[in-house]
């Protein structure tokens, strides 16, 4: 099982990054902490996990519903006032696909589909689904984001909380997330399972989609980071022997990091990286 010190970033593919920062920026309260080689570096000043963007051209095709992002905010009806203000600015950031606000398992939620051919959604977790134990549900924040900070739309995100993911089969997905990469089971339900680092609050929602279509690129992954480039190797050691690994990079040296990639038993693609600087 591997030791990772954390669930440290995500990666998103997209068209442009012109196109598709300030959708982060203006829409999701997040902000660009580097640019640079058609890569860019996001973050939400309450969430540690960072988003590195990388922009593919026109031609990078669009990701399933499935494998989306969220960030959430503090009240329920944020999530209406955020599904007005996506309404009335959709022609701004060339937004398709805004559903209405859907209430399902304790939470409200708006999605749509931004310029770059990714889903990403804002939601509000009610406290019943606290009371119930639900840990992902708690606030991933300790100071709330003022609405001075980010004015003018009447819902404020205050976390970018979980990434998603597709799978084939749950419970081999669940063993293979939990025994082999050594991340948490942080709950679920009938359709899905949460998963998570112990270190961190964010998560990822793995779903089950029989039939599946369509694949993710190594551009769209998500990295575990180790203590040392050491603990890399050792990494890359385990995985060539483990199941459910069903195709293994070689381990590279870049700009002082070790790291490599690997895809998973449902041809998801995870980065494993030493603590250096991620570019």
């Amino acid at each position: 099982m591997l030791r990772a010190v954390g669930l440290t970033h995500g990666h998103y593919e997209c068209r442009s990054l012109d196109e598709t920062l300030p959708v982060f920026t203006e829409l999701l309260a997040m902000r660009v902490l580097e640019r640079g080689n058609g890569t860019a570096v996001v973050r939400h000043p309450n969430t540690e996990w960072q988003l590195v963007v990388h922009e593919a051209g026109a031609g990078a095709p669009d990701k399933p519903h499935n494998n989306h992002y969220g960030v959430r905010v503090a009240r329920a009806e944020e999530v209406d006032a955020a599904h007005r203000y996506l309404l009335a600015n959709k022609d701004r950031f060339a937004l398709r696909r805004i559903s209405p606000p859907r209430s399902q398992h304790f939470a409200r939620s708006v999605y749509f589909v931004e310029p770059g051919g990714n889903t990403l959604e804002i939601e509000h977790y009610d406290a019943q689904a606290i009371a119930e134990g639900r840990t992902i549900a708690r606030p991933h924040w300790e100071r709330e984001l003022p609405e001075a900070e980010f004015s003018g739309r009447g819902y404020v995100p205050q976390a970018l909380t979980h990434g998603t993911l597709e799978c084939d089969d749950k419970e081999a997905s669940a063993a293979f997330y939990r025994d082999v990469l050594g991340l948490q089971i942080a709950g679920g339900g009938r359709l899905s399972i949460y998963i998570k680092h112990a270190a961190s609050p964010w998560y990822i929602v793995v779903l089950p989609i029989p039939r599946r279509k369509k694949f993710l690129s190594p551009a769209s992954r998500f990295t575990l980071t180790m203590a040392s480039a050491d603990a890399v190797a050792e990494a890359h050691r385990e995985l060539r022997s483990a199941q459910g690994v069903t195709e293994l990079g070689a381990i590279e040296e870049r700009d002082g990091r070790t790291s490599f990639l690997f895809a998973d038993l449902n041809r998801n693609w995870w980065e494993i990286g030493d603590s250096h600087h991620l570019r």
